[in-house]
């Protein structure tokens, strides 16, 4: 019987996949490699503060991105291009005590492709559902990172960072 329930569970899922799924299907179909949006960019959510840490997103082809805050925290998100150099972004930020963040925004790469500014709203949803509405909107601006191979060493790791502590030594047991 339990066999049974499993494969059940396992066909009802597939199905799911096939026929509610049609759009996680058509996003990983997508391709938007020509868009300026792909790739990684150092992301300033507060420009007008200079101590402001910085963030890191990932624009990937297939309408998906990433972003990682300097305290650790990841969202996972879409996007999709408005035009030949804007684009809106959706992502999704989760906590360990149940609360969540949706950032919301509007996206224009500059026409050198290095750099883009957007408007974002940010809507808290709390552990019970209840949600603040959107609230901003806000300003933030990205870099493209530059691809840098190794150059000449200033210093060797050990120079740097001094030698490592030695093994401390082992106390004789009589």
């Amino acid at each position: 019987m339990r066999r049974m329930t499993m494969l059940l569970s396992a066909v009802v899922m597939l199905g799911i996949v096939l026929v509610g799924g049609g759009a996680l299907v058509a996003a990983q179909d997508t391709d938007y490699s020509d868009h300026p949006l792909v790739g990684s960019w150092a992301v300033d959510i507060d420009p007008e503060d200079p101590e402001n840490p910085l963030e890191m997103s990932t624009f990937f082809p297939n309408g998906t991105m990433i972003d990682s805050a300097p305290d650790g925290t990841n969202g996972h998100g879409l996007w999709e291009p408005t035009g030949d150099t804007t684009a809106t972004v959706t992502f999704y930020l989760f906590f360990e005590d149940g609360y969540q963040l949706v950032v919301r925004a509007n996206v224009e790469v500059a026409p050198d492709g290095q750099s883009f500014t957007t408007p974002y709203t940010n809507e808290f949803i709390e552990a019970s559902g209840e949600s603040s509405g959107e609230i901003g909107p806000g300003m933030a601006e990205g870099t493209r990172l530059e691809l840098q191979a190794p150059g000449t060493p200033v210093a060797s790791f050990e120079e740097f960072f001094g030698e490592p502590a030695g093994t401390p030594g082992a106390t004789p047991v009589s």
